[in-house]
């Protein structure tokens, strides 16, 4: 709490709701928020929602855990429709067991498919049966634990297993979700993923796969949805979150997923077009990549700072 308070008794000057507004990320959620709210609050003298990821009763928006998790899937959806394919069926390799994590295995349940496995630093889980309903609330409990590890799992639920030390690439999936951290998918982990025929890589955590496996997905004909388009449902939600506030209203969990599925789906679309504008083929990064810069160029044009 300390830490949090000095921090924001610096940083309150460079931030605001129409200025910079700060979100959570990995080791800083609604706890942590909420106390560096308090401390924007109390120097401030006033609420105007600058910091995004709060509590739901410090007027944060309900289903935020699950926005970046719901999102990849949604865009993953999207992604495999646009392929010819159907998520309906189809088992998932996941990575970590926090937040995007259990949002992506809640989301893939309801869509009716499956994620297969969790990891953690510890090693990782494979449960062929899948991670669905009340192992779903589970993953809650290991992240609560603070002990950083997915091993008990395996043991309050014995039909999994526990690979000590190893991460959960080598596993055959028809959809691999990356939940994690950063350079998690490296050479290695690619070539073992494109020997077991993966045809699907979507990222939900930034940029979990190094460049050089990123090239070889692409030599071997894997479509790869890029976390900066694939795992922008957080920061959609942040967004919906400063809309709240500013409206003094509250919105519903249905509201924040309606708004929140248009919102990939529209990123997805906007990926494709991009592609076939520029003769990109498949390429969705190349495609994320134009489309982003193009409205972030055109935006500068508009204002007449170029």
């Amino acid at each position: 709490m300390r830490f949090c308070q000095s921090f924001i008794t610096e940083l309150y000057r460079h931030i605001g709701p129409e200025t910079d507004v700060p979100a959570g990320d990995i080791g800083v959620g609604g706890r942590e928020v909420g106390y560096m709210m308090g401390q924007y609050k109390r120097i401030r003298n006033l609420y105007d929602g600058t910091l995004t990821g709060k509590g739901t009763m410090n007027g944060g928006l309900a289903g935020r855990d699950e926005a970046t998790g719901y999102g990849v899937v949604f865009y993953a959806r999207e992604m495999l429709k646009h392929f010819g394919e159907s998520l309906e069926g189809k088992k998932v390799v996941i990575s970590g067991f926090g937040n995007v994590a259990w949002g992506t295995a809640k989301k893939l349940e309801q869509l009716g498919a499956k994620a297969i496995t969790i990891s953690g630093p510890d090693g990782y889980i494979l449960d062929e049966d899948g991670v669905t309903g009340e192992k779903i609330d589970y993953l809650l409990e290991l992240r609560s634990s603070g002990k950083n590890i997915c091993a008990p799992y395996a043991d309050k639920f014995p039909g999994a297993k526990f690979f000590a030390g190893e991460k959960p690439w080598g596993v055959k999936a028809d959809l691999y979700i990356p939940c994690a951290t950063q350079n998690e998918i490296g050479m290695e982990e690619a070539q073992k993923m494109v020997a077991n025929g993966c045809k699907f890589l979507c990222e939900a955590a930034n940029m979990p796969t190094r460049n050089e496996a990123i090239e070889y997905f692409k030599e071997n004909g894997v479509v790869v949805g890029p976390s900066k388009a694939a795992n922008a449902g957080g920061v959609a939600c942040s967004c919906i979150e400063m809309s709240q506030n500013a409206e003094h209203t509250i919105f519903t969990e249905d509201d924040v997923f309606e708004k929140l599925e248009a919102i990939m789906v529209n990123i997805f679309k906007q990926s494709v077009a991009a592609c076939e504008k520029y003769n990109l083929g498949d390429d969705l990064i190349a495609g994320a990549n134009i489309a982003g810069f193009e409205r972030v160029a055109n935006a500068m044009l508009m204002q007449g700072i170029v």
